[in-house]
């Protein structure tokens, strides 16, 4: 346990661009979060299948 909380009160690397600065960590979650956001998008729904119009009765 004594040695979690040392880990745990080390310093934090960050990258640092003018105003901003941000922990390395938070900006791998924010990209895996943008990635997924635009896998959603982009993928299709399971089970969910494109008909041409020629396959529908009109």
């Amino acid at each position: 346990m004594r040695s979690m909380l040392q880990f745990a009160d080390g310093a934090g690397r960050y990258i640092s661009a003018g105003v901003i600065q941000i922990s390395v960590t938070n900006l791998a979650i924010i990209v895996a979060m943008i990635l997924v956001f635009v896998l959603a998008l982009v993928l299709p729904f399971p089970g969910r299948h494109h008909h041409d119009r020629s396959d529908r009765d009109s």
